[in-house]
């Protein structure tokens, strides 16, 4: 899609739903940012270089199936880093704005996506969200595509993401508008940190011969932390052609503690609907917000009580990969036909 195809303002789709005064008010006091997430980036990098050392060790040591659980665990902490970025490109990571830039190009760099292509893209995938103009959730937003294609997009998408996603955004910069003078520098600058720091990595790595060390404590993990974010990028709208912001996405709002703790995890990102109704809110404050949210029930919007109930609600969209309202005017004019 060229950029004279993309709306001057959102569409109808996307109209969003009214809050009562207080409700409103409340809102407002959830917006304001009150910490820092310095400590918890700390700690899941603290988490993230001793669960690296320790595949070394179980690798040398034979102990393939302790290693295999490593991967898993550790390719969460490594998922924490896009999941970052995410907050980071809405401000949102920490109130002071230089900590937030700062944290945002590491975790950018550690992504592949830098901070501002992550941040230009991301802005059109909540101005114009599942419709043809969303450039995160190409090719299933676009009627006319067909299954095999997309199908093919899911399946590199899922288990190649790590490779998949970063191309993805490259192709936002094609799509989405034409990039201000000041943004391409920008970009330019951060590619370039992205190559500096990954080849001055190879460059050891080939230097001192750690290749196997390297696919065994840190690739296959971070493969891993790709296919995460990709299959809770399809949770959180795969399969849905709601009409509103709420309809379009799924939300998670856990009673449990468990479960609580596991989207504490996932830096609260499950409140997606929430998030995409309110972009600005800090992560911690979303669960409070989604009471709010979705405080009058409406069988229009998927909310769970779990992460796990929202992801098995997505997985038989897989062999038809479709989302966005568009698909249903689409599918009455064949059936028409």
């Amino acid at each position: 899609m060229d950029s004279t195809s993309i709306p001057s303002e959102p569409p109808r789709q996307i109209v969003k739903e009214e809050l009562g005064p207080e409700q409103k008010a409340e809102i407002k006091t959830l917006h304001v940012q009150s910490g820092t997430s310095m400590l918890r980036q700390q700690g899941n990098n603290l988490v993230m270089f001793a669960l690296i050392a320790l595949n070394v060790v179980l690798w040398q040591q034979g102990m393939y199936p302790l290693l295999v659980l490593s991967w898993l665990v550790l390719g969460h902490f490594f998922h924490t880093k896009p999941l970052s970025l995410h907050d980071a490109s809405h401000g949102t990571l920490d109130a002071d704005r230089r900590k937030n830039t700062v944290m945002g190009l590491i975790c950018g760099t550690a992504s592949l996506v830098p901070l501002s292509v992550y941040r230009h893209a991301h802005a059109y995938h909540h101005g114009y969200m599942s419709t043809e103009a969303d450039p995160e959730l190409w090719p299933f937003n676009k009627p006319g595509t067909s299954r095999l294609l997309r199908m093919t997009c899911a399946f590199f998408e899922i288990f190649l993401g790590c490779i998949y996603t970063p191309l993805l955004f490259v192709r936002s910069l094609f799509t989405c508008g034409r990039l201000k003078k000041d943004l391409k520098r920008r970009i330019v600058l951060e590619y370039g940190l992205v190559v500096l720091v990954w080849g001055t990595l190879f460059t050891v790595i080939g230097m001192n011969g750690w290749w196997m060390e390297f696919l065994m404590a840190f690739a296959v993990p971070y493969a891993f932390a790709g296919m995460y974010q990709t299959l809770n990028k399809y949770t959180e709208h795969m399969g849905l052609m709601g009409d509103t912001v709420l309809a379009g996405t799924r939300t998670v709002i856990p009673r449990t503690a468990v479960h609580k703790t596991v989207s504490n995890m996932m830096q609260h990102v499950d409140h997606h609907g929430t998030h995409h109704r309110f972009a600005r809110i800090p992560f911690y404050s979303l669960p409070r917000a989604s009471e709010i949210v979705y405080g009058s029930p409406d069988e229009r919007n998927p909310v769970f009580s779990t992460y796990h109930e929202a992801f098995f609600d997505m997985i038989p969209t897989l062999w038809n990969p479709k989302v966005g309202s568009q698909w249903i005017e689409y599918e009455r004019q064949q059936n028409r036909s």
